[in-house]
C-alpha cells in the first residue's frame, strides 16, 4: 500500500447528513481545487475501512467503552493516510462495471489512490452520510470542519422511494449510548414497527437530524446547509462555503458548479441514474415533494415535525389540497 511519509493535510472537512441528501454533490464540488483530496465513505460497512461493520455508528467523544476506543484506533488511520478501503460491487452492476471494479477498485479506492499521489494537497474532504452520528466525535478528536446537509423530509422520502432503498431506525436499535444520550424520553422510537417503508425512511431522517441539530447548537462553527438552499442558489452557497472552509475559489470552480446545476432542463434524474447532478436544481424540491400523496406527506410530518420545524415551515409539506 502506497503511504505518504509526511501527511501535509491540516484542513479536514467532514461532509455528512442522511443518505441521498446531496452529500456526494457537495463533497465532490468542495474537492474541485487540485489542493483538495476527496475521501469517499470510509465509515460505510460495504466500501469503507476494513473492520467497519456497523451502520450509523455512534461514538461518544469521551470514548467511554473499549469498543469505542477500538473504533477510534481504526479512525486514526484515516488522518494518517494509512488506510485502505474496500471495493463494493453491487449485484445489479452490469458485467463491464463489475470487471472494472474488480481490477481497479470502486469509487473510494479510486479517489484514495489519486489523493495519495497528489503532490499539492493541503485539504481533505471526508464525505460520508453513514458516518453522520460520528460528527461530534470527529470534530473533537480530529478537528474536522463539519458540513451538514439537510434535505426536506418529504423530498428525502420521495428520493428514497425512487431508488427503492430500504432505510429504517431499526438499523440503530442496538446502540444503547445513542439512546441514552438522545432518546432517553422515547427509548422505544428506534424499535417500533417500521414496516412501512415511507414511515421508516422518515423516522431515520428524524433520528439523524435530531442528533446532528442538537450537536450543532453547541458548535457555532459547524456549517448547516439545506439541499433547497443549494438547489436555489448553488453558486452563492458554494462560494460562501469555500470562504468559510478556507478553500481556494476560482472562475474554473464556478464554471464547473454552474455546469453541474444547470446542465439539464428537467428536474427529474435521467433514466437509470441513482445520482444525477446535471438537472434543473431549482425545481427538484417541488417535484420530489409533489410525487408523494397528501396522506404520505401528512404521515411524514407527524413523524418528523419536532425536528423538521427547526429548519422548515409546516407549509413546506403542502398538507392541504388548496
Amino acid at each position: 500500500m502506497l503511504k505518504m511519509r509526511n501527511n501535509p493535510i491540516k484542513n479536514w472537512i467532514f461532509v455528512t447528513g442522511a443518505p441521498r441528501t446531496g452529500t456526494t454533490f457537495v463533497g465532490m464540488n468542495l474537492s474541485l481545487p487540485i489542493e483538495v483530496d476527496y475521501i469517499h465513505e470510509p465509515f460505510n460497512p460495504q466500501c469503507g475501512l476494513p473492520g467497519i461493520t456497523e451502520w450509523y455508528r455512534y461514538v461518544r467523544p469521551s470514548l467511554d467503552t473499549e469498543d469505542m476506543k477500538k473504533y477510534h484506533q481504526l479512525t486514526q488511520q484515516i488522518f494518517r493516510y494509512d488506510f485502505t478501503l474496500r471495493t463494493k460491487v453491487p449485484k445489479t452492476d452490469p458485467l463491464h462495471k463489475k470487471l472494472i471494479k474488480y481490477v481497479i477498485g470502486s469509487r473510494g479506492k479510486f479517489y484514495l489512490r489519486i489523493a495519495r499521489l497528489n503532490p499539492f494537497h493541503q485539504t481533505a474532504i471526508i464525505k460520508d452520510p453513514i458516518g453522520s452520528l460520528l460528527c461530534e466525535y470527529l470534530y473533537v478528536h480530529f478537528q474536522v470542519k463539519p458540513v451538514i446537509i439537510i434535505k426536506h423530509p418529504a423530498s428525502f422520502v420521495a428520493s428514497i422511494k425512487r431508488v427503492n432503498f430500504k432505510l429504517s431506525p431499526a438499523q440503530l436499535s442496538d446502540q444503547p449510548y445513542l439512546i441514552q444520550d438522545y432518546f432517553t424520553n422515547e427509548a422505544d422510537f428506534l424499535t417500533r414497527d417500521w414496516s412501512d417503508p415511507v414511515i421508516a425512511a422518515a423516522a431515520l431522517w428524524r433520528v439523524i437530524y435530531k442528533v446532528l441539530l442538537e450537536q450543532s447548537k453547541q458548535y457555532p462553527d459547524w456549517k448547516v446547509i439545506t439541499h433547497e438552499q443549494l438547489s436555489q442558489e448553488p453558486i452563492q452557497v458554494f462560494k460562501q462555503l469555500y470562504e468559510d472552509l478556507s478553500l481556494p475559489w476560482s472562475k474554473s470552480v464556478e464554471r464547473k458548479i454552474c455546469k453541474q446545476t444547470q446542465g439539464n432542463n428537467s428536474a427529474e434524474a435521467r433514466k437509470g441514474r441513482v445520482q444525477d447532478f446535471k438537472r434543473n436544481s431549482a425545481d427538484i424540491f417541488r417535484m420530489r415533494r409533489d410525487s408523494l400523496s397528501l396522506e404520505e406527506r401528512k404521515a411524514i410530518f407527524e413523524i418528523v415535525k419536532d425536528v423538521a420545524l427547526q429548519v422548515y415551515t409546516e407549509d413546506s409539506f403542502a398538507l392541504s389540497l388548496e
